[in-house]
């Protein structure tokens, strides 16, 4: 403590005996310069502090790149399907694709971007399809498809029509909807594949029993999901997986196609399209090749196949933080054309919208329903019994 006599001192002293004249102009100079630093550090905060992020640490690409891609694909897949001609022969499965997206996608966005989308096609589909059809067995699926996304999208459904369906639906066998009979047999490895135009020059080739397997796991589950049976049950189909067991390795480009496909197309139809996660437990097989071949895909270059495996594989519980799934998001997210498409623009129009929504589904999250199968009843057919 200083006595007062020091106090009185120390008041009268010149300020230049405090602090020199060049020392006091300097703090000036700082105070200024630390108000106006502060004033542009408060200005800028807000955009610091919402900087785009990376997808995980070390990405290339934010949550923003992410849904800048997916909406680009979506817009690309209804400029195709706004196209009269190309609705008049894939309509089905646009409405299919619009109808699964609106509702299983965890962002609110390109759900109702896909709802707003598909809305207006469906209405559409409903205007131009008033009756089953009754003299081809692949037109009644197309007619299964295409009402059961429309109803999906539209959120009603017309009974007395459903029962008509199954009246025509019922003048076809198993082996007019699916060229075998999986009641009694399983998938079979005999079956040409079609051609046209075709000759007495033309050889013969034969369709993979997996992409046989792949067709009827499709109509059978459509079939049953709309409430008619086109030719047999999906569980029918689905008993003869012990009998496709073990994959076979993927040796050529086709093979990996045929056998992810089905393999995909399991998952699919057991978790309802998206809707509930799988535990690797029910399908160790199908879970480890998915796992161990996701790579392959990549090789080839081939982001049809590769959406298909990322999102099988998100339903078993992967998720951004899995490096197969990083990689893989990498090479999508890299690989978009310019029009929001994905794969070759020179491909036909299904190739190009079906590449383009495998690759959204694969990039894109979902809103599970928890852990489930589509049916508890499957799940004992699941199991081999050799």
């Amino acid at each position: 403590m200083l006595r007062r006599s020091e106090e009185n001192q120390i008041a009268v002293l010149p300020s230049s005996r405090i602090l020199p004249p060049s020392t006091c102009l300097s703090i000036r100079t700082f105070c200024r310069r630390f108000v106006a630093s502060s004033v542009l550090l408060l200005t800028l905060a807000p955009a610091l502090l919402a900087a785009p992020k990376p997808l995980w640490p070390g990405s290339h690409y934010t949550e923003q790149d992410r849904e800048a891609a997916l909406e680009r694909g979506l817009k690309f897949i209804y400029r195709i399907a706004s196209n009269p001609a190309n609705f008049s022969q894939s309509g089905p499965d646009l409405l299919f694709c619009f109808y699964t997206i609106s509702s299983t996608a965890r962002s609110h966005d390109l759900r109702n971007m896909a709802r707003t989308m598909g809305r207006e096609l469906a209405l559409g589909w409903r205007r131009q399809h008033r009756d089953p059809p009754t003299d081809n067995a692949a037109e009644v699926y197309l007619f299964v498809l295409g009402t059961l996304a429309s109803d999906g999208i539209l959120g009603n459904s017309d009974p007395a029509l459903r029962e008509r369906v199954q009246q025509s639906a019922a003048r076809f066998s198993a082996r007019d909807f699916m060229q075998f009979d999986p009641r009694v047999e399983p998938p079979p490895s005999n079956i040409a594949e079609s051609c046209s135009p075709c000759d007495a020059k033309t050889p013969v080739t034969f369709r993979s029993r997996y992409d046989v397997w792949l067709d009827s796991l499709i109509f059978s589950y459509m079939g049953e999901s709309y409430g008619v049976t086109l030719g047999a049950t999906y569980a029918d189909v689905l008993k003869w997986i012990p009998a496709m067991r073990p994959y076979p390795p993927p040796a050529d480009e086709d093979t990996l196609d045929d056998v992810s496909y089905a393999i995909t197309h399991v998952v699919y139809t057991l978790n309802g399209y998206h809707r509930y996660r799988l535990s690797p437990s029910w399908l160790p097989q199908e879970f480890s090749y998915l796992r161990k071949n996701i790579t392959e895909a990549e090789k080839y270059g081939d982001p049809e196949i590769l959406g298909e495996f990322m999102d099988a594989l998100r339903a078993f519980g992967e998720d951004d933080s899995s490096p197969e799934i990083q990689t893989a998001m990498e090479y999508l997210l890299s690989h978009q054309n310019t029009d929001g498409s994905w794969g070759n623009a020179d491909d036909d129009v299904y190739t190009r919208y079906h590449t383009t929504w495998t690759a959204i589904d694969g990039l894109r999250q979902y809103s599970y329903h928890g852990r489930r199968l589509k049916s508890l009843r499957l799940l004992p057919l699941l199991r081999d019994r050799r």
